[in-house]
């Protein structure tokens, strides 16, 4: 069963964490899809989807239902044409508008606000005045009433150490070397590290020491390892979607079709390796 955790990372993936995080705690369910992402069905914000085209409905109790002929790589129920799902989903909720869902959610009234009962202060007997306590000084050798320290046990007095005599004076000390001149520093040579492209007839995605590079039926788009917070990727079928997160929180997308679904694999296998080269130490 699909968890909210699955669907959590699949929309990140695609839209980006900012997208996921904010969309995803109120979702209520939807018939049908619109041909944009996140659609709205007449102002109705308890019914959203996600993807252009028929490709996933979410119910807010968790259950997900995917109708169409859009592969997914994640284990959801499959109905295969709306009337099924249709069907499936007045099973589970009867009585339910088909024709413009909602979902009710039961608010249970407010508990009354009660005030706070005062705690009464215990009340203590006052404690018995305690005696000063006076502790007597040891006794002085010499004064009367006192014992002399016993002879031949201690061996001869101490002799108080003479004062030192005045320090020497310091030898001068020379004065440092002046540092010598420093070398000019060469230019910085260019970053190197692993890089990873793929293409199709009409889009591309290049990953190297600079960036990230996308070009989409000749659109290009260049973002540097500075200005990018992350990277996300995944496969459906056999397209490879790479997603870009702006330092300013934009999302960027590009989409490469394989003819062959081994091609995929081999780009879902080099593509993580590199992106953890260049991302290694930032958050996911």
């Amino acid at each position: 069963m699909l968890t909210s955790r699955h669907l959590t990372e699949w929309v990140s993936a695609r839209y980006g964490p900012r997208h996921a995080d904010r969309r995803i705690r109120d979702l209520g369910f939807a018939w049908s899809v619109d041909t944009q992402p996140d659609a709205y069905h007449d102002g109705d914000t308890s019914a959203m989807t996600y993807g252009n085209g028929p490709d996933i409905v979410v119910k807010r109790t968790g259950a997900v239902w995917q109708f169409g002929s859009s592969p997914m790589m994640l284990p959801l129920y499959e109905a295969r044409t709306e009337e099924e799902l249709r069907r499936s989903m007045a099973k589970l909720m009867p009585g339910a508008d088909l024709d413009r869902p909602r979902e009710t959610v039961q608010t249970s009234a407010p508990a009354p606000i009660l005030a706070p009962t005062p705690t009464p202060t215990p009340t203590t007997a006052p404690a018995s005045p305690v005696p000063p306590i006076t502790t007597a000084a040891p006794p002085m050798v010499g004064a009367p009433g006192t014992v002399p320290p016993p002879t031949g046990v201690f061996g001869a007095p101490y002799e108080p150490t003479p004062p030192p005599g005045p320090a020497p004076a310091a030898a001068p000390v020379p004065p440092a070397p002046a540092p010598a001149a420093a070398a000019p520093t060469a230019a910085h040579a260019p970053a190197v590290g692993p890089e990873f492209a793929a293409a199709d007839t009409k889009n591309a995605v290049l990953v190297d020491p600079q960036g990230v590079c996308f070009d989409q039926e000749g659109r290009h788009a260049a973002f540097t390892w500075p200005e990018i917070r992350t990277v996300h990727h995944t496969v459906r079928g056999t397209c490879l979607m790479v997603g870009v997160v702006h330092a300013n929180g934009a999302f960027y997308e590009c989409r490469v079709s394989a003819k062959r679904q081994a091609r995929v694999r081999e780009w879902s296998t080099q593509l993580p390796q590199v992106l953890a080269f260049y991302l290694a130490g930032r958050p996911a």
